[in-house]
């Protein structure tokens, strides 16, 4: 037996939700190399802890040098984070989405995490409203970010592509541009389980001085605001996006966000 010999290393396989989910990943996260900004190395939305650790105390100098995209504050919050590091057993996360304005409704989404591997990424699958609402999206495995995101901001975009007549690619490069240096965030205390937990708020407006939207102002002002605390299981408290009304027209305030409820035994 020759015990000098290096072990065999097969290479990765990986399904096709995976790479359906890193194609939308890569759709929203627009890289930029800038020091000036704080920005850090971007490497893979399915980062396990220890790797994900090991990058933050990296000098920035060293992602320079090789190369490296570098993302923005708002991006790491929102991709580059393990979202699900504090979940340990299998689970459900319940979620409430409430739609105002035109079309109003109130359904529900699940996140089942349904296996966690040894290295303490998942595999998860999802169901995404109910009924006539239902909306597709395949499972994922070896996980340790929250897809919820990515799903809701898809979900996002294919309704205004409905709405508008205009390429869901067209929406998804606004946000991604904006996300490097129009977003803004900030620390926040919220009430979550009978106590007041720390959190971080991120807002943009990725559509505020796009001129092919000048015909639909409630669009141009449309926010995004997303909610993170590490003390809310998988991380995200609140996803959302809002329009004010149209004050020339009779197109009302418009909303829809997606709120954790809660959690159960998977």
């Amino acid at each position: 037996m020759n015990t000098n010999a290096k072990p065999l290393r097969l290479p990765q396989v990986r399904t096709g939700a995976e790479i359906f989910i890193s194609h939308l990943r890569k759709k929203y996260c627009l890289k930029r190399a800038d020091l000036k900004t704080g920005m850090t190395r971007c490497r893979t939305w399915r980062l396990m802890p220890v790797v994900l650790a090991a990058a933050v105390t990296l000098p920035l100098l060293r992602a320079l040098a090789d190369n490296s995209p570098l993302l923005s504050p708002a991006q790491v919050a929102l991709f580059e984070t393990p979202h699900l590091k504090n979940i340990a057993h299998p689970e459900t996360l319940a979620y409430r989405l409430e739609r105002t304005g035109p079309d109003p409704l109130v359904d529900a989404v699940l996140v089942h995490i349904q296996t966690i591997h040894p290295n303490g990424t998942k595999y998860i699958s999802f169901d995404f409203l109910t009924g006539p609402h239902r909306q597709f999206f395949p499972a994922v495995d070896d996980f340790s970010g929250n897809p919820l995101l990515m799903l809701f901001l898809e979900h996002d975009v294919q309704e205004m592509k409905e709405q508008t007549g205009i390429a869901t690619a067209y929406f998804r490069n606004h946000i991604r541009a904006a996300l490097i240096d129009r977003a803004n965030m900030a620390a926040e205390a919220i009430p979550f389980a009978g106590k007041t937990v720390a959190a971080r708020l991120i807002t943009v407006k990725p559509f505020r001085d796009d001129p092919r939207l000048a015909n639909l102002p409630s669009f141009r002002d449309k926010t995004y605001r997303f909610v993170l605390s590490e003390d809310v299981p998988g991380q995200i408290e609140t996803l959302g996006a809002e329009m004010p009304a149209n004050a020339g027209s009779d197109t009302p305030a418009w909303s829809e966000t997606i709120t954790f409820v809660g959690e159960k035994p998977e």
